[in-house]
């Protein structure tokens, strides 16, 4: 038999004894995939989708020097070295995250441009050679340099890659598939800057970053080139895995729904899920950034702070877990509403913490928050919108959140310094968060967009 797989909207021409079924598109695709099966043969076959997940989970993790809880445990260093203050740092971090900012939109326009597996070994370079370039830092301005680099392409470049990764692979199963990768994600979380720390003491901060580029260069990278695919169909395959004979079961979330930037714009949902992006990563990243000063606010020592983040990391992958299988079958705005919820709770709880338990309590219902979010991150832009300007479309998204990032940090340092403790700017983040949380209630996606009938 012969099959032809048409992209969304296309124009389907019939054919006598000729089955056409629907293949979302993953950034450009051809006009048509022709796949053809000797007669008897099974049109079932092994998932390369599998493969990819963890290949995605890979580009998640080696995006962690870039992150902030990745940046935040070289702080202390780079303070003691370059004399410098809180709001001092902060100020540099601000200015190289929203120049990064700057161009990821059109990092993801080039991606739908040349396609994912050149954008994903260029970014896995991007990050090597951004490490070697921070352990060589002098001074300020190569920090700023040096900042840049490493923010554009981790949070900029490589979550961008994975999470468009995700969504040409999986469709149906794009929740389930998301809560997979951020929940080994989370793991990174715990690991990580236990590796980083352990980097440090044994070699120096400078030192560290070397191995850490040595390690993406020995370990990712290779990975990547030899194994890597763009999407299912350069292997004859749908997404999900779905056999080729079962076209009903093949039709996605997003089919009917391919839109660009332009006309993403024209839609509430696109400025709530931006502002929602936006805030919880502004506050995510202030207190990640600044989590060791928040716990010598009270007492506590660097040490100590690094079972917040143990903590927050197993919530937030049993969250991302949950999560994923719900966004499956339920609406996109109720997971956002309760990621909005928590965040504010969040502030609330660390507005007011004196003690190591609540200081905990507090990162631990941030990681209910952030896992979450997550999922609706890695899910709801290609199930609103579409796949073919997904690169462009998500790039925007992690414009906002990069940006955002940026001021997060600066607003708890002047804080600290100037308004005697971390408490005025928690209290100012979770008014904000709070007036989100409320609009997500609005976040429904275009009317003509098949979806998961509940809410």
């Amino acid at each position: 038999s012969r099959w032809i797989f048409l992209p969304p909207m296309s124009t389907v021409v019939e054919a006598p004894e000729e089955t056409v079924g629907v293949l979302p598109a993953a950034g450009p695709l051809p006009r048509e995939i022709v796949i053809e099966r000797a007669p008897g043969e099974s049109g079932r076959q092994w998932f390369y989708g599998w493969l990819m997940l963890p290949l995605a989970t890979l580009l998640m993790i080696g995006s962690s020097p870039g992150q902030t809880f990745g940046v935040a445990y070289f702080n202390a260093c780079l303070l003691d070295e370059f004399a410098l203050s809180k709001t001092g740092l902060s100020t540099v971090y601000l200015g190289a995250t929203l120049l990064a900012s700057l161009g990821i939109t059109y990092v993801g326009s080039l991606v739908d441009r040349f396609g994912l597996r050149l954008a994903v070994l260029t970014a896995v370079v991007a990050m090597i050679a951004a490490c070697v370039f921070a352990s060589q830092i002098t001074g300020i301005a190569t920090m700023f340099l040096a900042f840049l680099a490493l923010r554009m392409a981790g949070p900029g470049s490589l979550t961008l890659m994975a999470n468009n990764t995700m969504a040409a692979w999986f469709d149906r199963r794009l929740g389930k598939a998301n809560s997979y990768m951020h929940v080994a994600m989370a793991g990174a979380w715990a690991i990580m800057p236990l590796l980083f720390v352990t980097l440090i003491d044994s070699f120096g901060w400078r030192g560290a970053y070397l191995a850490i580029a040595g390690i993406l260069a020995c370990g990712l990278l290779p990975l990547v080139a030899m194994l890597y695919r763009q999407s299912p169909a350069d292997l004859g395959q749908l997404p999900d895995g779905a056999p080729v004979d079962e076209t009903e079961q093949a039709a996605p979330f997003s089919w009917g729904n391919e839109l660009t930037v332009s006309q993403a714009m024209r839609h509430r949902c696109y400025w709530i899920l931006l502002a929602a992006t936006a805030m919880w990563a502004l506050v995510g990243t202030g207190m990640i950034f600044h989590l060791a000063g928040v716990f010598e606010a009270v007492g506590l020592d660097a040490r100590d702070s690094t079972h917040a983040i143990s903590s927050l990391a197993i919530v937030m992958g049993a969250t991302q877990l949950v999560g994923g299988i719900v966004a499956d079958r339920l609406a996109m705005r109720w997971l956002l509403v309760a990621s909005m919820t928590l965040l504010t709770a969040t502030c609330v709880v660390l507005a007011g913490a004196e003690t190591f338990t609540t200081l905990v309590a507090g990162y631990v219902v941030f990681g209910c928050s952030a896992g979450l979010m997550s999922i609706v991150a890695g899910t709801a832009w290609a199930r609103y919108f579409g796949r073919t300007h997904l690169g462009k479309i998500r790039g925007t998204s992690l414009t906002a959140a990069v940006g955002a990032s940026a001021v997060g940090p600066v607003l708890m340092g002047v804080s600290a310094d100037y308004l005697d403790g971390f408490e005025p700017s928690f209290w100012l983040f979770a008014v904000m968060v709070s007036g989100v949380a409320v609009a997500a209630f609005w976040a429904t996606p275009p009317q003509n967009i098949k979806r998961p009938t509940a809410g």
